[in-house]
């Protein structure tokens, strides 16, 4: 099992997939009744201080891709949705949005998730270089472009300050 990031944080009691489990948000889903996450800005001195990014890092790397993307863009909105914050937030919706494809046997669309957060990674490493809030983009690129489509999965995406 992945390492934890946020081990004080409980995992949802499970994980969604579309069309086997209820909606998250719906009636009987594990966060009904709940507002969407609001989320802290992301120091970019410290990232690994953001509680809810650690989090949301748990969540994609232990296959709660749904639930990561909801929390990946919580942070994206407190980011104004512009700028390399933001652009890589989006890189990790994407990832997450893959995850969700993957588990319904949607490979096209996810491989389609896929490229898109290929081309946000590259867009921060032209503006900000390849290591970025702890996290190497090359290695997160390198990953994505040795995904097989026949046996399509997602991998886990770690920083350094683990």
């Amino acid at each position: 099992m992945s390492k934890r990031y946020l081990s004080s944080k409980d995992f949802p009691p499970y994980i969604f997939v579309p069309g086997e489990n209820p909606h998250p948000k719906k009636s009987g889903g594990h966060m009904e009744g709940e507002g969407d996450p609001v989320a802290s800005l992301i120091d970019p001195a410290h990232p690994e201080n953001n509680d809810f990014l650690r989090y949301s890092l748990d969540l994609y790397n232990h296959g709660y891709f749904w639930e990561s993307h909801v929390y990946f863009e919580a942070l994206w909105n407190a980011h104004g949705r512009t700028g390399s914050i933001s652009d890589f937030l989006k890189g990790m919706i994407k990832l997450g949005a893959a995850g969700v494809k993957i588990n319904i046997d949607q490979k096209v669309s996810a491989l389609g998730h896929f490229d898109r957060a290929k081309e946000l990674f590259e867009i921060v490493i032209k503006s900000e270089g390849p290591e970025f809030l702890g996290f190497d983009l090359k290695t997160i690129l390198s990953q994505i472009d040795s995904l097989d489509a026949s046996s399509l999965k997602c991998f886990e995406v770690h920083p350094s300050w683990e």
